[in-house]
């Protein structure tokens, strides 16, 4: 420890070392602290021009000495940047050979100057800092360095109020923890008791030295200050012997009381193993108390290098088009040339009050997306974040079109609804509300205003979508606005928008080109320089219709009397714009022709595309030609290599195609679906193949990348494929109609999925003799699967068909994966664990073999929780962060993603880690959709980590929640765990529950997992009713109940409702007065409880066990180490805890 004099006055700084240091590049050298092996000094660095402190070792220090401050100082560069400890700038030697550190100069000096300042603190304040230092010591600990003197004096403030801790080592430089003179070196009152009797400073002197350095941050003195008088022996003596003062009495809570007693423990062993180990228990505290938590600032695990591969999964459907064309909808079409500016427009636009909706519509070609798009680029330059989306046919499918949405405004707000588009590739049954109400709101909470053009939202006719515009228009905040261009005024709420005053609209007349403007436009485009006259004439004749604007300009160029060929325009716009198309085309080289008609076949056209369509080696060389020479041709990204033709201009095009060439129009087709296919583009490739008149293609190419998209969680795209082709064809087809139904059972929703099986037997049923035999017969086991899938999703237990066992070494690796899921669900379902890990086993060679996580995921979720059954937590945990670690490529918000996390929160929660179970269970909260066992987990567990933080509201939100969710979707598993936890809680139940309850039949073996869970949870809830009477023949008549509960179960292999069915049966006896009792029974269970950390599932068990834990931890032997310190840490929990008030006291 280093002594600083705040000043900066000492007087004996000797001029040789200032000069020495000078020398070095530090000038105006200051003396501001010195310890036993040091001096620091402050000074000027000359070459940054700031202050730094500079830490000179004694001239004293041995050889040995000096190499060991140089290599413990390059050590603690290797923190690289650590936010709580104090960085090392340089290390060197001075031109006399002293070695020096130099570090930043912190002018709010340590936590010590702040107590002489301002006397104790706070402490939520003193907790934050304790998470922070030991974040610090944990990233020094996995270095090998022991701090070996944290106190108030070492923890220094930052400019930002941080603390930082520093003098690693300076102490203590010159050997171990003991001088050559035999004194011990630290600073008393912080040294950890066996430190002080000779042992060697280790990680748990650490953990001593901080428990005690919070300590005085809350007290403002040590906890075993010196005394007046009192001898340094004495000293010692009572801080070997005597325990920590309490601090509960001075207003501290019990939480962190306790913490703090258990860090500075005399005994080593029975302080926490490690610094993350407290810190993890102070972010606890946090956690409970209801204070923010704090992040604790830890060293990766192990090397970057040997980080767990990223899985490659596709993006989701928003990236319909794939590769580069992802981005070629989410930003307006740009023109050769700057377009004309519609001033008078964009003043009426400018004019009055933002509003929520503006609408501008009119007929092709009257400039709607030009001027949408020269608005929003005002809007932009006023701060509006401008999201732009054109619409195509596909946004008729409602998840589609929300996915297109979230990824348009993520491109324009990149912190908004990160996860969502996953959650709609799923296709979860509530996920669109959910989107659109998560959407708002993340819009709504940032503060600022996003602009979301819709472009050609006539394109759209399906319901949903045009329903989950109202609710985005209906529900949206000042902070979303939306500008629609369209050439109707249909699919939007424009009656209710006007009402409120929140709609603008322009409309075809308003759109229609006046004289200035016209004049202005034939000038740009064209360079035509026509007299008034002329331009009104032009104007009139053409309606002021923008697309013959540009077409007549194009007509005009060269000629030598443009007025004369004005004169022959006439008619409506839709006749002027076929008579100026017919002129401009006979205009072009016959090649240039062909390659524009060709091209014209799709809606969207890059370099590679045009020379598949066209045979030309220079494809992109050609859009681009075609586009300097205004061809109606717009580049629709950034990089101009996507182009889509004015949607006129195309068809005129296509028309011209069909008269000049017969039948090539579909052969066309056919060879763009076989390019986007070959780039995986999906959806164009179908709509190229329709289009050629060729469904049953179509359809082929859904069903051979079908189980691609599934492995690779991409529900929704198949879903929305399958949708596309004509409903009598895709009945028809057995393969197509097992992937609709795997796909369906994916993203629970068991009512498609039925009708799809339905279907695929119909279909296999209708196979004639013709049908190759071995290939219906592998449909029909398929089929068997997935009956047996579904029903498992929908919690009815299944047993696996022998002739699917059979079959599992001739199956390919997409049926396999099912194939395991299927047969380690039945197994898991029969108690069967040792099943579940046979087949976990069985599929591990299948896994490099499928083209996406999906299937294996699941196959380790459900072996996780065999091992979770069988209170094998290691491998549990170990299971599930295996899933959890391929399932977060597919997104936060995925199936499989939802389901890992939600089964590593429940397990994370009962070792009593709050904030990562917080964390991973807040995903599956609020959702509507899932597998029971991820329900259960998400509202049950949610609530109980509510009550933790004391949040009683949150509690019964999300038990209300889960209740509603059950009725709804006929789950009773869900409703009798909800039921349970509301009883738990001590929160009312209704007389009809209370009723059902009462009449229960006994107890007795249930053959499977689900009708044994209901039987227990009814079991458990009715005999915590009991508890709640607090009367003596209830109790008694609880312990008969819970009796008969340990003896049943204790006839299967099902360890971990054999221990919960214990610790119950301990709570009745304690209830009725036989502590003893419940001691014998529990101390098996609690041993092995104590083995695998399961602190929550103890105390959650009931305050009825509190005089039971305080008996047994009064008779723990000293060799008990484990339980011993596993029993303190449940009483902590129980002295914690807010008081139950019904069945939970």
């Amino acid at each position: 420890m280093v002594e600083r004099d705040e000043d900066g006055t000492q007087p004996d700084l000797r001029i040789g070392l200032a000069a020495e240091l000078a020398a070095a590049g530090f000038d105006d050298a200051r003396e501001i602290g010195r310890g036993g092996f040091g001096v620091v000094y402050r000074c000027v660095e000359q070459s940054l021009d700031r202050l730094v402190a500079v830490k000179v070792l004694d001239m004293r220090s041995t050889d040995e000495e000096r190499a060991r401050f140089l290599r413990e100082q390059r050590a603690l560069g290797r923190f690289g940047g650590h936010p709580h400890i104090v960085q090392v700038l340089s290390a060197d030697v001075t031109v006399t050979g002293r070695p020096y550190l130099v570090m930043p100069f912190y002018p709010l000096g340590s936590l010590r100057e702040r107590l002489r300042q301002q006397g104790p603190l706070p402490w939520p304040e003193a907790l934050s800092i304790g998470v922070k230092i030991a974040g610090a010591l944990a990233a020094a600990h996995t270095l090998g360095i022991v701090h070996r003197d944290v106190n108030p004096a070492n923890i220094l403030l930052s400019d930002y109020g941080e603390p930082l801790l520093s003098d690693f080592g300076i102490a203590s430089v010159g050997g171990v923890f003991e001088n050559p003179s035999g004194l011990i070196a630290g600073t008393p009152a912080f040294t950890a008791p066996e430190v002080l009797r000779g042992a060697e400073p280790a990680q748990a002197a650490d953990i001593y030295g901080l428990g005690a350095t919070l300590f005085c941050l809350l007290t403002g003195h040590a906890a075993f200050e010196r005394r007046p008088g009192e001898s340094m022996v004495a000293q010692f003596v009572r801080i070997t012997s005597e325990p920590i003062p309490d601090l509960r009495e001075a207003g501290v809570p019990a939480l962190l009381s306790a913490a703090l007693e258990s860090a500075m423990a005399h005994d080593p062993s029975d302080r926490p193993g490690t610094a993350r180990e407290f810190g993890d228990r102070l972010r606890n505290i946090q956690f409970a108390t209801g204070l923010a938590v704090d992040s604790m600032a830890l060293p990766a695990e192990g090397p970057v290098a040997a980080a767990a591969p990223v899985l490659s999964v596709p993006e989701p459907r928003s990236a319909r088009t794939g590769g580069s064309a992802l981005s070629t909808r989410y930003r307006p079409p740009s023109a050769p040339r700057q377009p004309v500016v519609r001033a008078r427009l964009l003043d009426r636009l400018r004019s009055g009050p933002p509003r929520r909706l503006v609408l501008i519509h009119g007929p092709a070609g009257f400039g709607k997306s030009t001027l949408a798009a020269e608005y929003v680029k005002t809007l932009a330059a006023e701060g509006v974040r401008v999201a732009w989306l054109t619409m195509d046919d596909d946004d008729d499918n409602v998840v589609w079109f929300l996915s297109h949405v979230v990824a348009a405004i993520r491109s324009a707000h990149p912190a908004v609804s990160a996860d969502l588009e996953r959650l709609l590739e799923e296709q979860a049954s509530d996920a669109a509300r959910r989107v659109m109400r998560t959407l708002i709101d993340e819009i709504h909470h940032s503060g600022e205003t996003v602009a979301l053009v819709l472009d050609d939202w006539h394109r759209v006719t399906g319901a949903a979508t045009i329903a989950a515009m109202e609710y985005l228009l209906d529900h949206g905040c000042h902070h979303l606005r939306v500008i629609v261009t369209s050439r109707h005024r249909t699919g939007l709420p424009l009656g209710r928008m006007r009402v409120r005053d929140e709609l603008d609209e322009i409309d075809e007349t308003a759109l229609r080109f006046d004289d200035a403007e016209t004049a202005a436009f034939l000038a740009d485009s064209g360079g035509l320089r026509l007299d008034d006259a002329e331009v009104e004439r032009l104007r009139e004749s053409t309606e002021g219709w923008a697309a013959a604007l540009q077409l007549a300009s194009m007509s005009l160029r060269g000629r030598d009397d443009p007025g004369a060929y004005i004169d022959q325009i006439s008619g409506r716009h839709y006749a002027i714009g076929e008579y100026l198309m017919e002129n401009v085309v006979d205009t072009l080289e016959p090649e240039l022709l062909e390659f524009v008609m060709r091209t014209s076949v799709a809606e969207r056209v890059n370099g590679s595309l045009a020379e598949a369509l066209t045979g030309v080696s220079n494809g992109q060389g050609m859009l681009e030609q075609v586009r300097q020479r205004d061809l109606f041709l717009r580049s629709i990204d950034d990089d101009l290599r996507w182009f889509r033709y004015h949607v006129l201009f195309a068809e005129f095009l296509r028309d011209r195609l069909i008269r000049l060439h017969p039948g090539l129009l579909e052969e066309l087709h056919v060879t763009a679906a076989r390019w986007f296919a070959d780039h995986d583009m999906l959806s164009e490739a179908v709509d190229h193949l329709l289009a050629a008149g060729e469904p049953r293609r179509a359809c082929e190419l859904v069903v051979a990348h079908g189980e691609r998209l599934m492995e690779q969680s991409r529900m929704a795209t198949l879903l929305g494929l399958a949708a596309k082709l004509p409903g009598s064809l895709t009945a028809a087809d057995p393969r197509l109609q097992l992937q609709i139904a795997w796909a369906n059972v994916a993203v629970q929703r068991p009512a498609a999925a039925e009708t799809a099986l339905l279907r695929a037997e119909s279909a296999l049923a209708a196979r004639g003799p013709d049908d190759a035999e071995q290939a219906t017969a592998a449909l029909e086991l398929e089929t068997t699967l997935v009956h047996t899938v579904l029903g498992f999703a929908t919690d009815r237990t299944m047993v696996l068909a022998p002739e699917l066992v059979r079959a599992r070494d001739s199956v390919r690796p997409f049926m396999a994966h099912g194939l395991a899921v299927g047969a380690m669900i039945s197994a898991l379902y029969r108690f069967d664990f040792a099943g579940v890990h046979r087949w976990h086993r069985w599929i591990e060679p299948f896994r490099n073999r499928v083209r996406g996580p999906f299937g294996a995921i699941y196959c380790d979720c459900v072996d996780g929780s065999a091992a979770y059954e069988q209170l094998d937590i290691g491998l549990a945990e170990s299971r599930f962060r295996t899933a959890l670690g391929g399932a977060l490529p597919t997104g936060r918000q995925s199936q499989a993603t939802r389901l890992a996390s939600a089964l590593l929160g429940e397990l994370l929660y009962e070792k009593g880690q709050f904030i990562e179970a917080e964390e991973l269970l807040a995903s599956g909260i609020g959702l509507e959709g899932g597998a029971v066992e991820f329900l259960m987990a998400g509202y049950g567990i949610g609530a109980r980590l509510a009550a933790v933080r004391g949040d009683l509201d949150t509690v019964n939100a999300r038990l209300d929640a889960g209740a509603k969710l059950a009725t709804n979707a006929d789950l009773p598993r869900l409703a009798a765990r909800i039921r349970n936890e509301r009883i738990r809680l001590g929160l009312p139940i209704t007389d009809a529950d209370r009723h059902e309850l009462a009449q229960l039949a006994p107890y007795s073996a249930h053959p499977d997992a689900p009708s044994a869970v209901m039987a227990e949870l009814a079991w458990d809830s009715a005999i915590r009713l009991l508890l709640a009477d607090r009367t003596a023949d209830s109790a008694e008549r609880a312990c008969a109940h819970a009796r008969r509960l340990v003896q049943v179960i204790a006839t299967q292999p099902r360890p971990r409702a054999r221990v919960n069915a214990e610790l119950l049966y301990g709570c009745c006896l304690s209830a009725a007065g036989r502590i003893a009792d419940a001691a014998e029974l529990l101390e098996p269970a609690l041993l092995r409880c104590a083995g695998q950390g399961l602190v929550r599932l103890v105390a959650d068990s009931g305050r009825q066990l509190l005089p039971v834990i305080e008996t047994l931890y009064g008779a723990t032997a000293s060799d008990q180490h484990q339980l011993r310190v596993f029993l303190r840490q449940v009483l902590t929990e129980f002295e914690g805890a807010l008081p139950a008030t019904s069945g939970g006291d």
